[in-house]
């Protein structure tokens, strides 16, 4: 059960928002050319996972400091559970210790990397991965409290994981990279956006400045389901590169399964828990078909 705590704590369930961009980016170098190299693969997986999970615990470690109001989502799997890392060891410090080191296997990982492809363009992806991981919860930026979390998730888990696949296999088929990239970066900030409507009142007493606290449920509601859309706004730009509209189909069904999801809340936040299940499966799906699209062009 311990395990489990630490499992949830760090917040696994999300770590298909590193791998999805990782096999997109490494399809479309392979669909334009590249060698497959599963060790490059298996690099570029423990990279990106391991430096997600240092950051969530770090986000788990620094929001448990703050105890003035009780956590929003206790025992949530997707919603964001503030109280999950609390009572993980004696020392608290131990969650941050753990995240530090899966942090350091996670940048060893990526400096390996870099060290097999001898490619300082692939190192300057990593570091502005690093730094966007790093930032997002802890001091000094946080940047998820100051209302701006989402851009970083957007570069983050769009441009810089699926082009930074990409380049680690020599750069292959970048431009295809670049408009899968936008699409998976809008629903990897969705995911994280939604998160913050069922944590809307603690956020609220803590004082943090998130999309949801700043702009009221409703005009959130349009702006989150503003994200989910905008990935049609690139589907012109990858059609004329030769890609399919699966996906699109796909992200229609989704956004409509998410929109009943949302309309059956009637604002009480453990009801959002299922959208934001659905938005992250949402996320997985559009990605395997944006991978499968690039791979087999269908």
């Amino acid at each position: 059960m311990k395990a489990l705590a630490w499992v949830r704590a760090s917040q696994a369930i999300l770590f298909e928002a590193s791998i999805v961009p990782a096999l997109v980016g490494t399809a479309a170098a392979v669909s334009a050319g590249a060698a497959f190299r599963p060790e490059y693969l298996v690099l570029i997986l423990v990279s990106l996972v391991g430096i997600q999970a240092g950051a969530n615990l770090f986000k788990g470690y620094y929001e448990g400091l703050d105890r003035s109001v009780p956590p929003s989502s206790p025992g949530a799997w997707f919603a964001f559970d503030s109280g999950a890392a609390i009572g993980l060891a004696r020392d608290p410090k131990a969650v941050l210790r753990a995240g530090r080191a899966c942090f350091a296997v996670g940048v060893a990982a990526g400096l390996g990397l870099v060290a097999i492809t001898a490619n300082l363009l692939l190192l300057a992806f990593g570091l502005a991965g690093a730094v966007l991981a790093w930032s997002y919860t802890s001091p000094p930026l946080r940047l998820s409290y100051r209302g701006i979390g989402e851009i970083s998730t957007f570069l983050a888990f769009g441009p810089i994981m699926t082009v930074g696949a990409t380049v680690a296999f020599g750069g292959a088929g970048a431009e295809s990279s670049v408009f899968a990239s936008l699409i998976l970066g809008f629903l990897a900030a969705a995911i994280s956006f939604a998160r913050y409507f069922p944590n809307r009142d603690e956020d609220v007493a803590k004082g943090k400045r998130t999309p949801v606290t700043l702009l009221g449920v409703r005009r959130a509601n349009l702006a989150f389901f503003g994200l989910l859309l905008a990935p049609y706004a690139v589907g012109a730009g990858w059609l004329t590169r030769g890609g399919g509209i699966l996906w699109m189909a796909v992200l229609a069904v989704s956004v409509a399964l998410i929109g009943l999801s949302f309309m059956r809340t009637g604002g009480r936040s453990p009801q959002y828990r299922t959208a934001i299940a659905l938005t992250i499966l949402a996320h997985v799906a559009v990605g395997l078909v944006l991978a499968a699209d690039l791979g087999f062009r269908l």
